[in-house]
């Protein structure tokens, strides 16, 4: 008796622990399919409405913020070859004195001729024999390249308009008048102007001078 009592305790123990262990199992199982599933809404993407509201904003901020962005390039293209046509003039007048002859700024074709169009590339000669072109026997000390099909340069001048000239002492001689630099994209006109002085001596001209000058 005592032998059959031992026996069905140790049954019900076993019963016991494994009842306990399923219980575990299953607790364990519903856990993990409850993470699961709060995962899988975490990583749940856009949905319709939010997609639509996100493209709009950057349809607004396209159309509104790309022009302005062109425009800043478009000035700061404008400022960059003012700056380096003053200098152009700068360096030409410096060498008329450094030399103590004629030194010319000048459109030309052939690195020879000075010719009337301002848009093609830009040489600076020392003109010994004062022709105002360039021989086999002078110094060409820089050349320019030519301008891009949207930008010009006009010389409004009271004397020759096929060049600028610097004498030995730095002066333009009869010439004064002014540079005009033009940017022409589309509707709007980026200009810069120079003005030149008989003395020799350039200084910035307004924007609406040049603009102006660019239409004209």
């Amino acid at each position: 008796m005592k032998k059959f009592t031992s026996v069905n305790k140790l049954r019900t123990k076993k019963i016991t622990t494994k009842n306990n262990f399923t219980r575990s199992k299953a607790i364990a199982l519903f856990t993990i399919a409850k993470n699961g599933k709060k995962l899988k809404k975490q990583t749940f993407g856009f949905t319709l409405v939010n997609l639509l509201i996100a493209l709009s904003i950057s349809g607004i901020l396209a159309s509104s913020g790309i022009p302005a962005i062109f425009q800043s390039i478009y000035y700061i293209r404008a400022s960059a070859s003012y700056d380096e046509l003053f200098t152009l003039i700068q360096f030409t007048r410096l060498q008329a004195v450094n030399y103590h002859s004629p030194v010319l700024l000048c459109p030309t074709i052939d690195n020879i001729n000075c010719i009337n169009d301002w848009s093609q590339r830009l040489m600076i000669f020392v003109d010994t024999n004062d022709d105002k072109t360039n021989d086999a026997s002078e110094e060409l000390l820089r050349i320019k390249t030519k301008l891009n099909k949207d930008e010009s340069i006009k010389w409004n001048a009271a004397g020759s308009r096929r060049y600028l000239r610097f004498k030995a002492d730095g002066s333009t001689g009869n010439q004064n008048g002014r540079l005009s630099y033009c940017l022409n994209k589309g509707s709007t006109l980026y200009a810069k102007q120079i003005i030149m002085t008989m003395a020799g001596r350039a200084r910035r001209g307004s924007d609406e001078s040049a603009i102006e000058k660019c239409n004209a």
